[in-house]
């Protein structure tokens, strides 16, 4: 038991009867919780700063148009400020970070900051929570975390969610607490992430933490229109589809297009699988008939293939590419038809 002219157990430096002696209704953890959420709101308050904010009003005019689609206008900047200031411009949080560790007073406070440097980007289920303590999977390794520092209530079991997390010592190895807020989705999770997955692939990228940071913006504005029942389903590529995105990403690498371009390509062929579900007996073919018809609609830059380079660059007869290709071209109609 504390004696009341004992240093108070809070880390203070004070005695006991003139700091928490008397208040037994707050805990020591309410108030690390009330700290660590202050410091929080600190940072969001103090930044993109000045010097960041020509850099952030390109990002905004970029991508809130875009979320703001499907999502009311301050939900849209909160997630662009997120995107800015924790996967374009990290340093700001960690010399901030810095700063409030060295002044924290609370040895517990202190710790818990030390590791809110690994901020990481979620991806998951709520397995089973409520007003103390929440579990979550991920979805990409399934390794399981705990939290207990304001758990969400609104959420079902087994729905899934997107969220920045930060480590929470408190808790163990595995403890967590939320960044900011949380993007819940609605609707059955596996379809979803079948789609994210197929999307991975057909960007060639095998690091689901880095693919979540790179593409940010783009996987929350996918969970709202997904939650919001704007797109269609999403449906899983086959492996025989997976494969055609492989051969094609290959060939998209080789050409070296802009962003802009790459996006565009792997858009429309995604697309096209979904919706029109083909045959493959080769990718090659395939993808071959969809050079072609990039070609012919001015779609990509770059040297125009004659109907034999485009045979020797993909081991394909001319024959096989322009039945592709015309393929390709009814779906393009089609999909001016119902845009217009």
């Amino acid at each position: 038991m504390v004696g009341r002219n004992d240093p108070c157990p809070c880390g203070s430096g004070k005695k006991y009867k003139k700091c928490h002696g008397g208040v037994q209704a707050v805990s020591i953890n309410d108030l690390v919780n009330d700290e660590l959420f202050k410091v929080r709101q600190l940072f969001f308050s103090e930044n993109p700063n000045q010097e960041q904010l020509a850099s952030f009003r390109e990002l905004q005019q970029e991508w809130q148009p875009r979320l703001m689609q499907t999502m009311a206008e301050n939900d849209a900047q909160a997630f662009v400020v997120e995107n800015f200031l924790f996967m374009k411009k990290p340093e700001l949080w960690q010399d901030f970070l810095a700063k409030q560790t060295e002044s924290a007073q609370r040895p517990v406070t202190k710790e818990v900051l030390s590791n809110w440097k690994d901020v990481r980007v979620f991806l998951g289920q709520l397995i089973e929570g409520n007003e103390e303590k929440a579990e979550f999977k991920d979805a990409f390794t399934g390794e399981m975390y705990t939290m207990t520092d304001q758990p969400p209530l609104d959420m079902e079991n087994g729905q899934g969610l997107l969220a920045i997390l930060l480590p929470d010592s408190r808790v163990g190895e595995n403890g967590i607490l939320f960044l900011n807020g949380y993007l819940t989705i609605v609707g059955e999770f596996t379809p979803f992430f079948d789609q994210l997955k197929a999307d991975m692939a057909a960007a060639g990228e095998t690091n689901s933490d880095r693919y979540l940071s790179d593409n940010y913006l783009a996987v929350v504005e996918h969970i709202v229109k997904y939650s919001t029942g704007t797109v269609e389903k999403s449906i899983q590529l086959s492996p025989d589809h997976n494969n055609v995105m492989v051969e094609l990403t290959k060939h998209i690498e080789e050409a070296n297009f802009d962003e802009e371009t790459v996006e565009n390509v792997t858009s429309i062929m995604n697309s096209y699988l979904v919706s029109q579900q083909p045959s493959v007996q080769k990718p090659e073919a395939l993808v071959a008939g969809y050079w072609r018809f990039l070609q012919d609609h001015e779609l990509i830059k770059g040297p125009m293939l004659s109907s034999k380079d485009l045979s020797e660059k993909f081991g394909v007869a001319t024959s096989t590419i322009l039945k592709r290709s015309k393929e390709f071209n009814a779906y393009f109609e089609e999909l001016l038809v119902k845009n217009n």
